[in-house]
């Protein structure tokens, strides 16, 4: 088993394969969505459903597998794939809404005001928390202050997470202490709700830019922690 409280860079691919079976508390991760988008340079793993469920698919039958009886998972997804969720996790899903309250507005008659986050408890009695002050299905998040915050160290990732929205999430479907696995930590968002909510956590990033960022931001909400 991997060491607990740590990140690791290392592809998810490669990371879960260390990880044992049945371990796990919960997985709330971020991955790309596979819509061709543009990471600093790299493109996405593909640009339709068909590749990119291709991809994914062996990389979510690894996430069961390491998760316990009854673990909580949450997926982030696009509304452009929207119609195939049940299809690819199952038909026991149910669909969080993470809102926004700011959206980018955009050349479509229609602007998208969420994003979808596949969750769903594996077979077994569901492993939640002993209270759960906010167990509804949406969350608002503060995605104002990211562009008002021009300075946000973790704006260096381009598709970095709200960590109000994250710190719901976990605080209010995963066990009390639970370990919580991040397949594509990103900017290290997760990991930083899993401190804040008094979780352990597992973490994977491939790019090394990303890993050394994730890294900077916990040994620097660490150190404030201390302070306080």
């Amino acid at each position: 088993m991997l060491e607990v409280n740590k990140i690791y860079n290392l592809p998810c691919e490669e990371g879960l394969k260390k990880i044992e079976d049945e371990s796990i508390d919960a997985i709330v991760t971020d991955p790309p969505y596979g819509i061709g988008f543009n990471y600093h340079g790299k493109k996405d793993v593909s640009n339709n459903p068909e590749e990119y469920w291709k991809w994914l698919q062996p990389i979510y039958k690894e996430m069961l597998r390491v998760l316990k009886p009854g673990g909580f998972m949450a997926i982030w997804q696009t509304q452009l794939y929207f119609k195939y969720f049940w299809e690819w996790f199952g038909e026991n899903i149910h669909i969080y809404i993470g809102a926004k309250n700011f959206v980018q507005i955009r050349k479509t008659p229609i602007v998208h005001g969420y994003d979808p986050i596949i969750m769903k408890y594996k077979k077994g009695k569901p492993l939640r928390p002993k209270k759960q002050y906010r167990s509804i299905d949406f969350y608002v998040a503060n995605t104002a202050s990211y562009v008002t915050n021009t300075k946000a160290i973790e704006k260096q990732h381009p598709c970095s997470r709200p960590i109000d929205q994250v710190k719901v999430i976990i605080d209010n479907f995963v066990i009390e202490n639970g370990l919580v696995l991040d397949c594509f930590m990103g900017s290290g968002t997760t990991t930083i709700a899993c401190i804040e909510t008094d979780r352990k956590y597992i973490g994977f990033e491939k790019e090394k830019r990303y890993y050394d960022l994730a890294n900077f931001r916990i040994q620097k909400h660490q150190l404030q922690l201390r302070i306080m």
